[in-house]
């Protein structure tokens, strides 16, 4: 069962790898900003926000399907790319206020807030 899990995580870290390729500099350098831009907000700005990052993860991927849903003469290997950009995006960015959040409620718990 362990090889499993193994074999899966190694996939997402590929197309997470490839996704990471796909994206601009500027876009990764954002990303990676994140998380410091984000000490400054409060929990309920965090929680507004983490909600729009969850609605714009959720539009990512149905923009992958309704790529997917059409006729494969439509498809075009540019329209994947950004598809692919969009969701790794989104999704990096949601985790990112999850782990915020995360953070947040432990330090509240523990007295540190």
């Amino acid at each position: 069962m362990d090889d499993i899990a193994n074999d899966n995580q190694a996939d997402i870290n590929r197309r997470d790898e490839i996704a990471r390729g796909l994206c601009s500099e500027r876009a990764l350098r954002m990303l990676e900003a994140l998380p410091a831009l984000l000490k400054h907000d409060t929990v309920d700005e965090l929680e507004r926000d983490a909600l729009e990052a969850v609605e714009n993860y959720d539009r990512a991927i149905q923009a992958i399907d309704a790529h997917f849903s059409g006729p494969e003469t439509d498809r075009t290997s540019e329209a994947a790319e950004t598809l692919i950009r969009r969701e790794y995006l989104a999704r990096r960015s949601l985790a990112i206020y999850q782990e915020e959040i995360a953070l947040r409620a432990g330090e509240a718990s523990a007295g540190v807030h």
